[in-house]
């Protein structure tokens, strides 16, 4: 049996590209590849780094906070980061920051020689 999936408001298949979109081959070819990943085990030893990546943000934030009073924060560029953050951890071994820093330092001697 072959199940198809409900047809999508345009707008969101221009938004929203990959394997959600995808169908029949095309979404089985790529499905085999990133499965993997989200094997159990794997996901139980990226849940250090997943911890990790969430206190180091849950810091920041209650390092705005003043001591007795509250502030607005626009969340989204700290989630961007968050996933940058896990990102690198799983996969690099190395903090967001410290990977940019290191780029950093590699691209500013590259421009010096």
């Amino acid at each position: 049996m072959t199940f198809k999936k409900p047809n999508a408001n345009p707008l969101i298949k221009l938004l929203a590209t990959g394997l959600p979109n995808y169908e029949g081959e095309k979404w089985a070819t790529h499905r085999k590849i990133i499965n993997p990943a989200f094997h159990l085990e794997k996901l139980k030893n990226m849940s250090v780094a997943f911890y990790q990546c969430c206190n180091d943000m849950m810091c920041k934030w209650e390092s705005l906070v003043p001591e007795e009073g509250s502030i607005e924060l626009d969340v989204w560029p700290y989630l961007q980061t968050l996933t940058s953050d896990v990102i690198s951890r799983t996969a690099f071994g190395s903090s967001y920051d410290e990977g940019r820093r290191i780029f950093d330092s590699k691209k500013n001697k590259l421009s010096l020689q």
